[in-house]
């Protein structure tokens, strides 16, 4: 039968039965060059949220860096510890950016735009050959299933406690299942 009938010819459904799981070593690659590319996205938020709130936080945070930049510098040559008083009032500043916000929301939205537009592969699944399918494979990856993913994921990457709860879960789980596969009904396979 032709698959315009909405029934798959069997090579194709025998195919997808035998999906490969992704190696343990390929995803932690993989999520580890998402993870570069999404430090070098905090960053570029580190910059340019403080000129989204205006010329005063923009000065404001230039002289935030340039101080704690001058405390490390000679705390360094003395081999004393950085003055810890600019290290909370920076901290105070940068939440009242919300920066934490921000860049838990770009996590979730760099996983799910990936994911979603690139037929289940971030930029290191791609690169390694992996990609996120439903863990039944007769039925097609939804978004609902996918925003579940990035959210979970997303948050991981942000929150250090569901992070290692999510790495907990990678290497004591039979088949390398993290809790963003699991509440999604997903896995990563290799393409």
């Amino acid at each position: 039968m032709s698959s315009d009938s909405g029934i798959e010819p069997e090579a194709q459904k025998n195919e997808k039965e035998t999906l490969i799981p992704a190696p343990k070593a390929k995803r932690i690659l993989a999520f580890g060059m998402d993870f570069v590319l999404l430090i070098f996205v905090s960053a570029l938020l580190y910059i340019y949220i403080p000129k989204l709130h205006g010329k005063e936080t923009e000065a404001e945070f230039v002289r935030y860096t340039s101080q704690l930049s001058e405390s490390f510098l000679s705390s360094q040559a003395k081999g004393a510890n950085p003055d810890q008083e600019l290290i909370t009032r920076f901290s105070e500043f940068t939440n009242r950016m919300n920066y934490e916000y921000w860049m838990t929301i770009s996590y979730i939205l760099y996983f799910f735009i990936g994911e979603f537009a690139f037929n289940g592969k971030s930029l290191g699944k791609a690169t390694f050959g992996l990609q996120t399918v439903p863990k039944q494979p007769e039925l097609p990856i939804n978004r609902i299933q996918l925003l579940i993913r990035s959210i979970l994921k997303g948050i991981s990457c942000s929150s250090p406690i569901l992070g290692g709860a999510n790495l907990l879960f990678f290497i004591f789980d039979r088949k390398h299942r993290c809790l963003h596969d699991l509440a999604s009904s997903t896995t990563t396979i290799q393409t």
